[in-house]
């Protein structure tokens, strides 16, 4: 569920930012700031955009560390903590300004927005990282990524950088784009390649032998209550294929 609510999540928040745009007279990508819809009479669509998008991302990102295990756990645990304070952030930038307090609300505006581009980029090139280091076809713990995945995090890092030196709203603009297209891309993938679901973290760290045994255990022991009809047998079974077939993977390359 964590991949299909990311990705209509941050579909929605698109929609809607859109909106503000539409809603906003004269409103240049060129010449104003994304932060600057949050002023204009699409303010409301702007709130809206910023909170989903911020809410939706957090539970896909810890789903998305669970996916990628077995890699460099400082950096996957680095990415997931600016990513989840990245989407508060950005949940943050929606807050519609009070004009009893102005000058408070735009400090504080302008902290967690420079944040929320900050965070994103980081923690996108981190993940791009991983992404880049880990999953092949023959790897029974990971998802498969393609190059893409890794090649658009790292454009994305590399126009904050740009954005850093010029502060040019038609950067931000461009940032915010890849921003979006890196997490339904990644979001996409993950709702349409399901990898093997193992949710305990200490299973994907077994080798094929043990995990075989586990689950031959399992179907055994759904046999014996007879629950042959029941999902979890039939999702043993397919594990239990695959595993079988990574194994003589491994016969075939030796």
């Amino acid at each position: 569920m964590e991949p299909l609510f990311s990705f209509f999540g941050t579909l929605t928040a698109c929609i809607f930012l859109l909106i503000a745009v539409l809603s906003t007279p004269n409103y240049d990508l060129a010449i104003n700031t994304v932060s600057s819809l949050g002023a204009g009479p699409g303010k409301f669509y702007f709130s809206i955009a910023f909170i989903i998008g911020g809410a939706s991302g957090i539970p896909f990102y810890l789903y998305l560390e669970r996916e990628l295990t077995n890699l460099h756990e400082k950096v996957r645990k680095l990415a997931t903590g600016f990513s989840i304070s990245t989407c508060t952030c950005i949940a943050l930038v929606g807050i519609i300004p009070d004009e009893s307090y102005i000058d408070i609300f735009l400090w504080f505006h302008g902290v967690i927005s420079f944040y929320a581009f900050i965070g994103s980029g980081i923690y996108i090139f981190l993940y791009s990282i991983l992404i880049f280091m880990g999953p092949r076809e023959e790897d029974l713990y990971n998802l498969e990524f393609r190059g893409y995945h890794s090649a658009l995090g790292f454009i994305t890092f590399i126009f904050l950088l740009i954005l850093l030196f010029s502060f040019r709203p038609i950067v931000e603009w461009i940032l915010t784009i890849l921003i979006i297209a890196w997490i339904l891309l990644t979001s996409l993938h993950l709702i349409l390649n399901r990898f093997i679901n193992i949710p305990i973290t200490e299973l994907r760290k077994l080798n094929y032998s043990a995990l075989l045994e586990i689950f031959e255990t399992v179907v055994e022991t759904l046999e014996k209550l007879n629950l042959k009809n029941e999902l979890i047998y039939s999702i043993m079974q397919e594990n239990i294929h695959i595993i079988n077939s990574r194994i003589e993977q491994e016969k075939n390359y030796k």
